[in-house]
């Protein structure tokens, strides 16, 4: 019964499609008043019932989802005139996923003009079309402007008229949106724009842009096009030479311009809405026109509302003027990060907190760190139980004070028990001030109890701090703490573009008994903020990677890095606990940035040719720069187009080189830091302190058993002479007699035999933590030859390597278009860019290629 959504729809033909003349228009004036704007919320379309809810809207402020709809069973209730809606704008994004019967989205969405992307799919995309098996073409026949996010047309098995839609004059910001299609049917398969049917194809193209056979893409021209000054770019210009602006879509102007990519002001388009209020999504209005809307203007992010958002509530001043007012009253209990949204830009919690993280897989730490930045004073108590995910309380990083108008069991303010990975309280350098009320510590396992007694200086209560309250025994007995921990100071020995090489100072003899190796742990780091919790997950994915190093080596290289990045790294031991000696040691933040190397190629070439003789060329910058890009070279030539070529469409055109364009490299997961549990019992609150502690309880060596053993004989044999020296009469102690030269020899000799001993020792020591250097050996590019014509075997003798020629034209870093002017009319070109990075001997990326075809003169003149 799907074949009623063949049958063509009674639209009306809008105005830009009556000026349309072979896919380009001259500035048309759209119209709409905004009392016939109807506005909507998000819509999900799940069935075919659902389609009710779009009759009604011109504007989606929100998205819009279409999935599992199954509109074969259309026939019997529904004719296809009935799914048209009105909606013009999608302040969000629009995804159509697995619709059954869907032919055209032109039966749904006719006056579509434009989709703004302020909210992302994935954080990523505005416009999804995926898995669709009866889609045929998209038909989104007015629309104008994807203003941001990327496009992802993908495994649509009959869709057509992909390739022949312009998705660069579509875009607001070609330069950071992308668009993937692939998967759908073949180009070869479709039929061409304005080709009389889908079975006759031969007809060579007039109208190289089209969203199917009978209908060109929109597209609107400036007043003029070529000699325009160069910052317009591909915007054009006014008859006087004044560059358009790109931020209105149906004009050249801003000023009384009828849709804006971004917001509609007062005076004409703009970027953001300052000391204005943003409405539906689209428009600036100021405070009187938000008023007289009904509406209250929210201070907070300069937006104009119906009500308050949910953690603000509705306040009247004296003169009975709605305001909202965050509100961040009461007692607070975090389990998830959903329940975070309540505290989102509080200041001042008038009430308690209690964080108890219940979901171990969730990544909740950096929810935790973005909702509480603002957070300075909780007039209850603070509550940490029972969160195995926290390694510090670092994501409070701003709070000042815990006053404890309210307190657990009438007694604590800052009450932390049971979890597992706290390591850390407070940021560094920063002091809560508790102004009444104690402290409760216990069950921290990693949690030294010196950090926790460093707060007594934050009590106001200038009560000391009990044994009752903070446990020496629960707090701290899984790691070393005290004076058993040491400092490392790493530095880097040398570097390339992906390999650093670390060195440490030698580690002594007391060390050296008890060293397994060393933990290296570093992380991208664009700025030198970083402290050793940011970002930490005690049961998940971290933010920090990791090398293990099971050796004593004092070197270590870490590979796998980014070109061109900044780094932070520390260096950890790993150690083995003995009886006698507990030693652990860690190093201080440190940051280097590895050096640069070639770019990856340019993610995309796009181009097109409207005049016989120029071809307008459009390109992405590449997605791993690995350096400051510093020009392009855009290099074209004539090509032979075989017999298998010949079908193909050159008028538009993309990269050729898709294997190396596509490939993405595959970045080092960040180190799970804990466990990765497949059930939601692997965390048992009351069981996993006690059962990891067994088995250090219970396993003991026998070689430390008998230094066990040993060493308490000595302290018996000292007790026992001791207590036989408290019975003994005190007699005067013997004088000593004046050493002779004979002992004084032997002194001599014994102290030179222990210090040639000690240094012999500390030198094996030494040479055991310098071994294998040769393995830790980093690869340097190689230098540029002085000699430019040098030979290979020169090149091999003298270690370096001639720096290769480059052809073409020469582009500024920050242009990502050009036009290639001066060529054949209706002649295939093949045309490559090359990305070049400063710093690096033949630092220019591999080419990426395509092939365009210019207009044939037949088409030139169509079109003037």
């Amino acid at each position: 019964m799907g074949h009623l959504l063949r049958i063509p729809i009674p639209i009306p033909i809008p105005i830009p499609l009556l000026l349309l003349f072979f896919g380009s228009v001259v500035w048309p004036v759209f119209a709409r008043s905004e009392d016939q704007t109807t506005v909507c919320g998000s819509l999900e379309i799940n069935e075919i019932a659902d389609f009710r809810k779009l009759q009604n809207c011109t504007h989606v402020e929100g998205h819009i989802r279409l999935a599992y709809v199954d509109l074969t069973a259309a026939a019997g209730n529904y004719i296809i005139e009935s799914l048209a809606s009105n909606v013009t704008e999608i302040s969000d994004y629009l995804m159509v996923y697995r619709c059954t019967g869907l032919i055209t989205l032109q039966s749904i969405f006719p006056r579509l003009q434009i989709i703004r992307g302020h909210s992302l799919l994935f954080d990523e995309y505005s416009l999804v079309a995926y898995e669709n098996r009866n889609l045929r073409e998209l038909g989104l026949v007015e629309l104008l402007r994807i203003q941001k996010g990327s496009i992802r047309i993908e495994s649509n098995p009959l869709l057509c008229f992909v390739e022949t839609v312009d998705w660069l004059y579509l875009m607001g910001n070609s330069t950071q949106q992308h668009y993937s299609l692939k998967h759908n049917r073949p180009q070869s398969q479709c039929p061409l724009c304005d080709s009389l049917s889908s079975d006759f194809d031969s007809v060579k193209n007039s109208s190289e842009h089209c969203w199917n056979v009978n209908t060109a893409q929109l597209r609107l021209l400036p007043p003029r096009s070529k000699d325009c000054p160069k910052a317009c770019g591909q915007n054009g210009c006014d008859e006087a030479g004044k560059c358009c602006d790109h931020n209105c879509v149906t004009g050249c102007y801003t000023q009384g311009c009828s849709l804006c990519g971004n917001y509609q002001g007062k005076w004409g388009c703009v970027n953001q809405c300052l000391m204005s209020f943003e409405i539906n999504k689209r428009r600036c209005i100021n405070n009187r026109e938000c008023r007289e809307l009904g509406r209250i203007p929210l201070v907070r992010g300069y937006q104009c509302v119906k009500k308050c958002p949910g953690n603000q509530k509705k306040v009247l001043d004296t003169k009975g003027m709605a305001h909202c007012q965050v509100e961040c009253k009461g007692d607070f209990h975090i389990k998830v990060a959903a329940d975070l949204e309540s505290l989102q830009d509080c200041v001042t919690i008038n009430g308690s907190l209690t964080i108890e993280l219940t979901n171990i897989k969730e990544k909740i730490v950096e929810a935790l760190e973005n909702a509480l930045v603002s957070v300075k004073e909780i007039t209850g108590y603070l509550k940490v139980i029972h969160s195995a995910q926290l390694m510090s309380l670092t994501f409070l990083q701003n709070l000042d004070a815990i006053r404890g108008d309210k307190l657990v069991e009438n007694r604590y303010a800052l009450y932390v028990v049971n979890n597992y990975h706290l390591e850390h309280i407070w940021p560094p350098n920063h002091q809560v001030i508790i102004q009444r009320g104690m402290l409760f510590f216990h069950l921290n396992p990693r949690l030294c109890y010196e950090k926790v007694h460093q707060l007594q200086s934050s009590l106001k209560s200038g009560e000391n701090i009990s044994v009752a309250d903070v446990s020496p025994n629960s707090n701290g007995e899984r790691v070393i703490c005290g004076d058993g921990v040491r400092s490392l100071t790493p530095k880097v020995e040398d570097l390339n573009s992906t390999a650093v090489r670390i060195i440490l100072d030698y580690m002594d003899w007391e060390g050296m008994e008890t060293l397994i190796g060393y933990s290296y742990y570093y992380k991208e780091a664009p700025l030198q903020n970083v402290t050793m919790y940011d970002g930490r997950h005690g049961c998940g994915h971290d933010n920090w990677l990791m090398d293990v190093s099971p050796n004593k080596s004092r070197r270590h290289v870490i590979s796998g890095l980014k070109p061109y990045t900044q780094y932070a790294y520390f260096v950890k031991t790993l150690t083995r606990t003995e009886y006698h000696i507990q030693m652990d040691a860690y190093s201080k933040i440190g940051y280097f940035q590895t050096l640069p190397d070639r770019p990856s190629p340019v993610v995309r070439i796009y181009g097109s040719s409207v005049t016989t003789s120029q071809i307008v060329l459009h390109w992405w910058s590449p997605s791993r720069p690995n350096g400051v890009i510093s020009k392009y070279f855009v290099y074209s030539e004539k090509h032979n187009v075989t017999k298998g070529e010949k079908e193909k469409n050159y008028l538009i055109s993309e990269a050729s080189n898709i294997k190396d364009l596509d490939c993405e490299c595959i970045d080092v997961q960040p180190y799970d830091s804990g466990p990765q549990p497949d059930d939601e019992d692997y965390y048992n609150k009351e069981q996993i302190t006690y059962e990891d502690a067994l088995p250090n309880l219970i396993y003991v060596s026998r070689f430390y058993d008998y230094r066990r053993r040993e060493f308490e004989k000595v302290i018996n044999y000292e007790h026992m002479l001791s207590l036989k020296k408290e019975e003994e009469p005190v007699t005067p102690a013997p004088t000593t007699p004046a050493p002779t030269n004979e002992t004084i020899e032997k002194d001599k000799a014994d102290a030179l035999t222990y210090e040639k001993f000690r240094l012999n020792s500390e030198q094996k020591m030494r040479d055991q933590q310098d071994v294998g250097r040769e393995r830790y050996n980093i690869r340097h590019a190689l230098p540029k030859c002085q000699n430019s014509h040098a030979s290979v075997v020169q090149q091999v003798e003298d270690k370096c390597i001639v720096e290769e020629p480059m052809t073409g034209i020469e582009v500024p870093a920050g242009q990502h278009s050009y036009t290639l002017a001066q060529l054949e009319p209706d002649t295939v070109y093949r045309i490559s860019v090359r990305a070049c990075v400063n710093g690096v001997v033949n630092g220019c990326s591999t080419p990426a290629e395509t092939q365009i075809k210019t207009a044939s003169l037949r088409k030139e003149r169509s079109i003037v």
